[in-house]
């Protein structure tokens, strides 16, 4: 068989694994969250496994259903302190008087819409920021959005429960044998290079473990630092400070995009909230405050939680990581964005092993 047939049976098998993907897309997500919460309580279930009382040793079915257990008392405890919080807030924001934040915000911009019209005379004489600000925030809280979301999730929760069951009972199979999803994986694969997706595969889950380990205490370390900045520095209320907060800590998971996005939203919402309370914050000073905040809790991010935390988990350089999350966004939005950095860690992983010999490949995986 010639070179030309090799490379036309593997696109054409590669072809038919990725309709499959797509097709079970459901079923393959599942997975996929399964073996990511896996990794996650690898940790802890290797420690439990090590446990010995005399001569007594934890059976591995029992430490997997002890990590599981932990794994999922957190995220319910997550979900019932958050969710009551959002609520409250989407209650609180419904009340909001539009108008009367306009003429409020009006004011302290007077000079900056004197100044562009002088700046900018071509510009349109019926332009100002506060009506450009306003027309924002009324996109964000229209009704047509609410009635959007909450058909979205109702058609989710319609699916939630199968899909949380499937997630459990298959995460608790790949905790008590780790070896699970490398024999799932081993099955598409030929014989001869069985004993390269074996290292390939070991080197994924290495890495994947440090880097989830090192997203989850970074984003808690992000929550707990722009909650207590939001809520004793700027003067605002708990609830939103811990909403805010929480909500940059996960966007804080997609690099350079993510905090930009949070500050902005945070610093955002925060004078709404101040404004929908009926204060009367001198918008300045507020602002910079918030900017402020986010700032420093990025720049303390960057310059003591990232070098610690991640410490070489992907082991990539910084433009690689961009330009990836560059066009995962595009391709997949938020979510391909989310998961662009597992995914490139896995790809990269994968080429090394299977591709060394070609130039491109050696440069992406020289950090390896």
């Amino acid at each position: 068989m010639n070179n030309l047939s090799k490379y036309i049976i593997i696109c054409a098998i590669t072809a038919g694994i990725l309709f499959l993907a797509w097709y079970f897309s459901n079923i393959l997500t599942c997975i996929l969250v399964s073996a990511v919460l896996a990794l996650i309580g690898n940790p802890m279930m290797n420690f439990l496994s090590s446990l010995n009382i005399g001569k007594f040793r934890l059976p591995a079915s029992i430490a997997a259903l002890i990590t599981l257990t932990a794994i999922g008392a957190v995220l319910t405890g997550l979900i019932c302190f958050i969710f009551p919080l959002v609520g409250k807030i989407v209650s609180d924001m419904s009340t909001i008087n539009l108008e009367e934040i306009n003429n409020k915000l009006a004011v302290p911009l007077h000079s900056i819409n004197l100044y562009m019209h002088e700046f900018f005379p071509t510009m349109d004489k019926d332009f100002a920021i506060e009506d450009m600000i306003m027309e924002k925030i009324k996109s964000i809280f229209s009704f047509s959005l609410f009635t959007d979301a909450f058909s979205s999730i109702t058609a989710f929760l319609a699916h939630t429960f199968i899909s949380i069951f499937t997630i459990i009972f298959v995460t608790f199979f790949f905790l008590k044998d780790n070896s699970t999803f490398t024999n799932m994986v081993l099955i598409f694969i030929p014989d001869k290079y069985e004993q390269n997706t074996r290292r390939a595969i070991s080197s994924v889950n290495s890495l994947l473990i440090r880097y989830f380990t090192g997203i989850s205490m970074e984003t808690l370390c992000i929550t707990v630092l722009n909650t207590l900045g939001l809520h004793f520095i700027c003067g605002v209320s708990f609830q939103m400070s811990v909403v805010l907060a929480f909500l940059s800590g996960i966007l804080n998971v997609i690099p350079y995009i993510g905090p930009l996005t949070a500050g902005a939203f945070g610093t955002l919402m925060a004078i709404i909230s101040f404004y929908s309370a009926g204060a009367d914050p001198a918008l300045g000073v507020l602002t910079i405050k918030l900017i402020a905040t986010f700032a420093l809790t990025h720049l303390v991010d960057v310059f003591i939680f990232q070098p610690y935390i991640y410490s070489n988990s992907v082991k990539a350089h910084p433009l690689e990581i961009f330009l990836v999350i560059l066009i995962a966004g595009n391709v997949a939005g938020i979510v391909g964005m989310l998961i662009a950095i597992p995914a490139y860690t896995v790809l990269r992983v994968f080429a090394k092993e299977f591709f060394s010999n070609f130039k491109v490949v050696q440069k992406l995986t020289d950090r390896m």
